[in-house]
């Protein structure tokens, strides 16, 4: 059936239950690495590999010359020949096996392209195959296996076919897989040899891509070259000349395949003698049992085929027999565009609708078909067609970037699904989706409302989910009962910090600790450290690292999705670290952490772009926090401003204020939610001030003042005043007036200061004047800096950056006032006696009391945490309904776009009719 709608049939058709493994993701090679003498790997060659000579010569009459219906002339015979006269020639009978003589290095004379090559016999065991290919040359297990088959023949590739088999040669190399094709310099595998080539040149990758060719050792041309010499023992390297431009009926071996299996049954000029080693291997490889394959147990191998012609039908044949999956390329002509033909055929299936398929796309091939010959082809057709859920198609014009791998991966999907063995099998069916990252059909097939998960069940997956970055199907598994905090016990947290976890960030994040005397920083590399100390070895870079000590990791461990959240975000892992901040409680808390872990990993990154990737997520969350916090502000003012100074022993102690201080994240600085929060820190530092000013003055001008309302009035009340300008006048002795005063007390007059004997003030001026102008001069800046303070946000629509600046330094202005003392001297000299002593208290009670204080467990913490998780819901359903609103928005725009180009570029009357059909019925009416 085709891609685009086969999916639509798989729905509501199975039942059954998920027998899940709980092993965690292995992330260990499957290669076999031997290490041995090229002499060993001769000997191992020529005792298991043979190749065939015809021993028996038959006379072929239909030949001119002396030649045996093997294809070889009589002198090309070995001595000894018998003649046959009387049986028709077959190779098991009249052939007989030596050891091979052809094998090693082959190297491209016009390229300097190198490969290996071997000559093998027809018969050759597929284990013995295999383990020459994955233990001797050296190839990892496959995870995947693509054959390819179809266009032998010189033709020229299309535009975007040459896409589909460049996206094809993609998969293989990220994948890991084997392509598997006719290995000659023709057709098909000529192109797709350039392919292999191209993206070998072009993609940096430490894999190298597999192109294995199997081909008829009797049809390729100057085989002679690859025949060792009697005297090469171990190694050899065979010479091979590229003429292109010969007219030999034979071929050529392309000179970018990596591996070629040259097939030998004694004939010279037979073709197709490959076929059936080709099948067995691939079959041998399909059932082989791997311990931690995603599909099964098995390695998968999937049929790519595009049009062909009789050797392209009988290879899908033997491939859907072997229940091997097919993807067949409409469009690309031939075998295949029947095939894709008759797929989409309701109706049963006739052998007179096959026959019309065959006549209309392969018409001369048809033509010269004997009657029999056509009648096999329906049968192989017919057999291919009763298994139509193992046949895949993709249309030519149609291929993008994602086709190719959508089709290879429903392909095998559909074969494991509905394979008797595994179509119960929900674990392994998953895993097969998220190896290729399908979504839509996990959703579809799988977490269906028929089948309820328990979290155990998708905790394997939710591991590989983690290390492959797989942040959709990470929220998919959340949705569907995964339990998180049950799910990140700390041997996971060890498994992820320890074997999935980049070194090169561990020795950034050391950098960035001895670069900078942070709490954060140091907090989060000992964190690191300590689930990677098994690896300390290997990772250690100087004295500082050896003399560290390496603290409990208890309290994080009571954080594990904190832990988790940290593990993505030092990384750069953007999406899946979105994923999980989502289900962290303080999240406020854990933006503005994860801002100021990547600004400052970003400073000690050597590359660029690695560091500007960083900074852009940085800002990211410190916007992140922003609008959350703006949110929870909106909501609850009070509750606001406990979030903001909340702290968590995840963060290293830290609370909001402090990390976004140290991040620099001026626009959260900014927000009035954090500064209502300064302006209170200015009035109370006014009243400071203001009373300390009142009392001094009220002490010297008038120590026996016993009136409580003019106690006030000068404490308080006049120094008010003289905020605003108005001057004291009772502290300058020449312009001190007597008549506004009273020496009694008994009049509402402020009482007078005391007289000397010449009947003048009695006060020290040099104190009183100095004292009213530092005064006044305090007073004046404080108050310009709270109305900057109160009215700045007007500024901030003129010139939002400099805003920001300014109040992210005024945050450091009142930091420095708060944390001064507001005794009076010489008062204050007990104060910092007391603080001397509480240090030095602490710090003799420090082995004491290692375990910072628990957070998280407080009826207030609770409560406000609680409460930012609503507002985090809140925030969240913003984002994605304005997301969902401006689509809509751009979709209207285009309609109204789409109805001007209409009304512009059409006469009336088409117009008209035009929006009549696309309206469905309303009419335009004129003028």
């Amino acid at each position: 059936m085709s891609f685009g709608g086969a999916k639509l049939s798989m729905r509501n058709r199975r039942n059954g239950t998920l027998d899940s493994t709980r092993t965690l993701y292995s992330s260990a090679s499957r290669s076999t690495d031997l290490s041995y003498s090229e002499s060993d790997l001769a000997n191992f060659i020529q005792a298991n590999f043979k190749k065939r000579e015809c021993v028996f010569f038959t006379k072929d009459s239909k030949a001119t010359e002396n030649v045996c219906k093997c294809g070889y002339a009589q002198s090309q015979h070995m001595e000894g020949t018998q003649i046959n006269q009387s049986e028709k020639w077959n190779y098991k009978k009249h052939t007989k096996e030596f050891p091979t003589d052809a094998f090693g290095d082959i190297q491209f004379e016009t390229l300097g392209k190198k490969g290996k090559y071997i000559r093998l016999s027809c018969d050759t065991d597929a284990e013995t195959l295999y383990e020459l290919l994955t233990q001797h040359w050296h190839l990892k297990t496959p995870n995947l296996v693509i054959s390819v088959t179809g266009g032998a023949k010189n033709f020229a590739l299309k535009p975007r076919m040459r896409k589909i088999f460049s996206r094809l040669i993609y998969i293989a190399q990220s994948k890991g897989a084997w392509i598997l094709t006719g290995g000659t310099h023709y057709g098909l595998m000529k192109y797709i040899g350039e392919v292999v080539r191209d993206n070998t040149i072009s993609r940096s990758s430490e894999e190298n891509i597999v192109a294995i060719g199997v081909a008829a050792w009797g049809m390729v041309s100057n085989r002679d070259t690859l025949i060792r010499n009697c005297d090469a023992e171990g190694y050899f390297s065979a010479q091979y000349p590229m003429d292109d431009f010969t007219r030999d009926p034979l071929y050529i071996l392309d000179n970018n395949h990596t591996h070629l299996l040259l097939v030998d049954n004694g004939c010279h000029g037979h073709p197709t003698v490959e076929a059936k080693l080709r099948n067995q291997l691939e079959k041998y490889i399909s059932e082989r049992t791997i311990q931690d394959s995603n599909y099964g147990g098995k390695i998968p191998i999937v049929c790519f085929a595009q049009g062909g012609g009789k050797e392209t039908l009988k290879a899908i044949n033997t491939s859907i027999k072997s229940k091997i999956p097919c993807v067949v390329v409409e469009g690309s002509g031939q075998i295949a565009d029947v095939i894709a033909s008759l797929v989409e055929v309701e109706d049963a299936l006739t052998s007179s609708a096959v026959k019309e398929k065959l006549v209309r796309f392969l018409p001369r091939t048809v033509s010269r078909l004997p009657e029999e010959e056509t009648e096999s082809w329906i049968k192989w057709l017919k057999e291919i067609l009763e298994s139509s859920h193992l046949l895949t198609v993709i249309k030519m014009e149609e291929a993008g970037d994602e086709i190719v791998s959508n089709a290879i991966s429903y392909a095998l999907y559909k074969a494991f699904s509905t394979n008797e063995q595994d179509k119960d099998n929900w674990n392994g069916q998953l895993k097969l989706l998220l190896e290729w990252n399908q979504l839509d059909l996990a959703n579809d097939e799988i977490f269906t409302n028929d089948r309820r998960w328990e979290s155990a069940d998708l905790q394997e997956v939710m591991f590989t989910a983690l290390i492959k970055d797989r942040p959709k199907f990470v929220r998919l598994f959340l949705e569907n009962g995964l339990n998180l905090r049950k799910f990140l016990t700390h041997d996971v947290l060890t498994e992820l910090f320890s074997n999935h976890f980049s070194t090169l960030v561990y020795r950034n994040l050391q950098i960035a600790k001895n670069s900078y005397n942070d709490a954060l920083l140091t907090f989060v590399w000992k964190l690191v450290a300590n689930f990677r100390r098994g690896f300390r070895k290997e990772d250690r870079n100087g004295r500082d690292e050896m003399d560290v000590e390496l603290h409990d990791v208890s309290p994080i461990t009571r954080h594990p999705l904190q832990a988790l959240f940290i593990w993505a975000i030092l990384q750069n892992k953007k999406e899946l670290s979105k994923v999980i901040w989502e289900q962290t409680r303080g999240c406020t808390l854990a933006a503005l952490g994860a801002s100021k872990l990547l600004k400052t990993l970003s400073k000690v990154k050597n590359d660029i772009n690695a560091a500007g990737e960083s900074e852009e997520l940085a800002n990211e969350y410190e916007t992140r926090a922003v609008e959350l916090f703006t949110e929870c502000y909106s909501s609850d003012e009070d509750l606001a401003e406990q979030l903001l100074v909340y702290s968590c022993e995840a963060w290293g102690g830290s609370n909001c204020l402090e990390l976004a201080v140290e991040a620099t994240d001026q626009h959260f600085i900014a927000q009035p939610g954090v500064q209502l929060i300064d302006v209170f820190f200015f009035l109370f530092l006014f009243a400071v001030w203001m009373v300390a000013f009142g009392v001094a003055r009220q002490g010297i001008l008038r120590q026996n003042e016993q009136r409580w309302r003019w106690i006030f009035r000068s404490v308080i009340y006049e120094p008010y005043l003289a905020m605003f300008g108005q001057v004291p006048s009772d502290v300058d002795g020449t312009t001190y007036d007597f008549a506004h005063c009273t020496f009694t007390g008994n009049e509402s007059k402020p009482l007078c200061v005391e007289l000397d004997e010449h009947n003048l003030p009695r006060f020290p001026e040099w104190i009183t004047i100095p004292l009213v102008c530092i005064y006044m001069l305090s007073t004046n800046i404080l108050l310009v800096n709270l109305l900057v303070a109160m009215f700045g946000y007007t500024v901030g629509t003129v010139q939002e950056n400099n805003d920001q600046v300014w109040k992210f330094q005024r945050y450091f202005l009142v930091q420095e006032y708060c944390s001064r003392l507001n005794i009076p001297f010489p008062f204050v000299v007990f104060a910092y006696f007391y603080m001397v002593v509480k240090k030095c208290f602490k710090c003799c009670c420090k082995e004491k009391n290692m375990e910072s204080s628990v957070c998280c467990f407080k009826n207030e913490d609770n409560e406000t945490l609680a409460w930012e998780g609503v507002m985090k819901e809140n925030y969240l359903v913003k984002i994605n309904t304005k997301a969902n609103d401006t689509s809509e928005e751009m979709r209207h725009r285009f309609r109204q776009l789409d109805t001007k180009i209409i009304l512009r570029n059409a006469d009336e009357p088409f117009c008209c009719r035009l929006l009549n059909e696309r309206f469905s019925g309303r009419w335009v009416q004129d003028g």
